[in-house]
Parts: structure tokens; C-alpha cells; sequence
């Protein structure tokens, strides 16, 4: 996939870690999910402390009530793309039974090209 420098999009996925879909983490399976529809790119990010809609605290510290740390998963592509995907992630959000929150930004995008080491990597 080939993302133009220029305007795009950034979705961007709030959920906990231990949120799983099909077996498999619910972040690892957006991002693989990501992957194999085409999209420029996928990150996914662990944070070290939350709350969200349950106003429940999410944190690392030993005397926690949740150690369900918040993971962010941010998808970057063109607006059509990313507002197709945008569907498929909350699908795939109500499906884990979890909660969560789904966004989508506009972006500029500056660069976006393949590095030296994965030239031969297609």
C-alpha cells in the first residue's frame, strides 16, 4: 500500500489488553486485521494508566482494582479507507464484548516510504 503525502486519517482504537476476539488479544486481531485488508499501517500501544467510561482507574500498581492496562491502536490511511475500517473495528469491538471508544482524526502526512532494509521484502 502506497499512503501520498497529503491529507489522510488516523483512527484511533481505545481499549484494554485483555480484550480478546476470536482467542486472540483484540489488539493483536485489528492489527493483523489492518494488515491483511490493505491498510498503510498499524501501531499498537500499551499505556501505563486509564479510566474510560466505567470511570474505573486501569494502572500497573500492585494495590490496583484493574491491571487491564488501556492499549491504543492506531490505524493511518486514506479517509475512505480508514472509514471503511472504522466499521470492521467496531464490529470486531462489540464482538469482544468489551468497552471501548473508536476515532478517526485528519492527518497531514509528510512521508511514507519503505526503509533500506525492506526493499527486498515484498
Amino acid at each position: 500500500m502506497t499512503l501520498q503525502r497529503g491529507k489522510a486519517q488516523i483512527l484511533k482504537i481505545y481499549l484494554g489488553e485483555t480484550d480478546h476476539y476470536h482467542g486472540k488479544p483484540l489488539y493483536e486481531a485489528l492489527v493483523i486485521e489492518a494488515r491483511e485488508t490493505g491498510m498503510a499501517g498499524a501501531t499498537a500501544y500499551k499505556g501505563m494508566l486509564s479510566f474510560g467510561a466505567s470511570h474505573s482507574i486501569h494502572t500497573l500498581k500492585i494495590f490496583a482494582l484493574s491491571s487491564d492496562l488501556p492499549v491504543i491502536v492506531e490505524i493511518v490511511d486514506s479517509s475512505e479507507k480508514i472509514s471503511a475500517f472504522a466499521e470492521k473495528a467496531n464490529e470486531m469491538l462489540e464482538k469482544s464484548g468489551k468497552g471501548g471508544l473508536v476515532t478517526i482524526q485528519d492527518l497531514e502526512v509528510i512521508n511514507y516510504k519503505t526503509g533500506e532494509k525492506y526493499k527486498e521484502v515484498k
